[in-house]
């Protein structure tokens, strides 16, 4: 087995890939060639459905990327074709560890021929893994890496799970202590209607109550007689051990905490989670409280039922409708090799800030807050002397990266047909 990735950030992507079984199809074509984008190929991943350009995937896939795949899931990789040259052969590889976890794996799982349809490339396939995880990918013409142009790539997947999904609210430390003005019960109660109300492609069948300091395992572990401070009282900002709660395996897990550490941050999601189970990326983090360069101030319950909805649309695969330069930056070095096409989301329907708006949210930059995988919802208190965030065409989208005053919300129709789409890939 050829090594492909040498000795790279190894704690960024530990868990990733250690507990997959093999998909049961048996090699055709005696030749492989692995992926050799070393570290890059972990920064280069396409999620189901997402609708970004991703023009640096799209410039890397013949060496490596990686696509995030669901068990039982069918899935199109797609691209204009290039008249140029020959249709390339698709190669997707499992990764893994070795022994001593200093260095990736591939263990090749299939080649893919293409179809071609409406002068696109069409690779097919479906996924028997055991759990979510992700493949790379080579492209093959010749025994050597496509040279042609890969343009207007795209990576679909449909699922056959329900539509359906409950929540569980779980609360940790003295949080009913420290709220101002509203009960649990009754953030609850808003909760599950918000919910309801909003995520209208998708039933959400009810919403459970749990506490931290009764999990029957991991209790200990949260006493309930101080504040939980997300970053700081543990160095998971996601609590991700909390996730699959014993008994309600397959809810979404939300997870309150008094706050999070970084300033200005009312709630935290890994982009794409896809698990509605245990362990990473199976919660959504939210604050009842915000840290401010001066303290700490109490968050509404208007603005934590709001930021759940905005953190659970990046949980169900929904992009920030305008990004900031926190979504895209990835520094390598003295080099930032993010992605510059995704400055919006993708679909049609939701509209992105101007150019000069989009500027000014490039300022809001990872040193602005603490740089963690995933994305976060910014609290703006007003207008400021960078822009006026209620100028933006998309302030009133629930996908909107900050905060605005006085502005009804919504998702349009392509984010929740998404919603819902995603859903029924995530086993559950």
């Amino acid at each position: 087995m050829k090594n492909f990735c040498k000795k790279f950030c190894l704690l960024s992507f530990v868990g990733l890939v250690l507990f997959f079984t093999a998909c049961a199809e048996s090699e055709t074509e005696e030749f492989t060639l692995y992926p050799d984008n070393q570290g890059d190929i972990f920064l280069r991943r396409l999620y189901p459905n997402d609708l970004a350009k991703n023009d640096s995937a799209a410039a890397n896939i013949a060496h490596g990327i990686t696509l995030v795949v669901h068990p039982n899931a069918t899935y199109q990789l797609s691209f204009d074709v290039d008249p140029n040259f020959d249709a390339p052969t698709l190669q997707l590889f499992r990764l893994y560890l070795n022994k001593e976890q200093t260095e990736w794996h591939g263990s090749k799982v299939r080649s893919l021929k293409p179809d071609i349809e409406n002068g696109r490339y069409v690779y097919s396939f479906i996924c028997e893994e055991n759990s979510f995880t992700e493949w790379a990918t080579s492209l093959v013409l010749d025994e050597t890496y496509y040279k042609g142009r890969v343009s207007n790539i795209r990576f679909t997947g449909n699922g056959a799970y329900s539509d359906h999904f409950s929540i569980n609210l779980i609360l940790v430390g003295n949080i009913e202590e420290e709220i101002e003005g509203y009960t649990i019960d009754e953030l609850a109660s808003n909760l599950l209607q918000e919910f309801r109300a909003q995520y209208t492609s998708v039933t959400i069948d009810t919403l459970y109550i749990n506490y931290a300091s009764k999990h029957p395992t991991l209790g200990a572990k949260y006493p309930a007689n101080e504040p939980w401070l997300a970053g700081a009282s543990s160095e998971d900002f996601f609590l991700s051990e909390l996730g699959g709660w014993p008994g309600i395996e397959d809810a979404l897990d939300i997870v309150l905490v008094h706050y999070i550490k970084n300033d200005g941050v009312l709630g935290y999601s890994k982009p794409f989670s896809a698990n509605l189970g245990k362990g990473a990326g199976s919660t959504v983090v939210l604050g009842t409280h915000i840290k401010t360069p001066y303290g700490e101030d109490s968050i509404s319950m208007k603005d934590i039922v709001e930021t759940a909805l905005h953190e659970t649309g990046h949980f169900f695969g929904l992009r920030h409708t305008t990004a900031t330069k926190a979504d895209i930056e990835i520094l390598q070095g003295d080099y930032d090799i993010g992605d510059y096409s995704n400055l919006d989301d993708g679909l049609d329907d939701t509209p992105y800030c101007s150019v000069g708006y989009t500027k000014s949210l490039m300022k809001i930059k990872s040193t602005d807050i603490v740089k963690v995988p995933g994305l976060s919802r910014i609290y703006i208190a007003g207008n400021t002397t960078t822009f006026n965030v209620n100028n933006c065409p998309d302030a009133d989208n629930y996908m909107f990266p900050t905060t605005v005053k006085d502005k009804v919300l919504s998702f349009s129709k392509q984010q929740l047909d998404m919603i819902r789409k995603n859903l029924m890939i995530f086993p559950h």
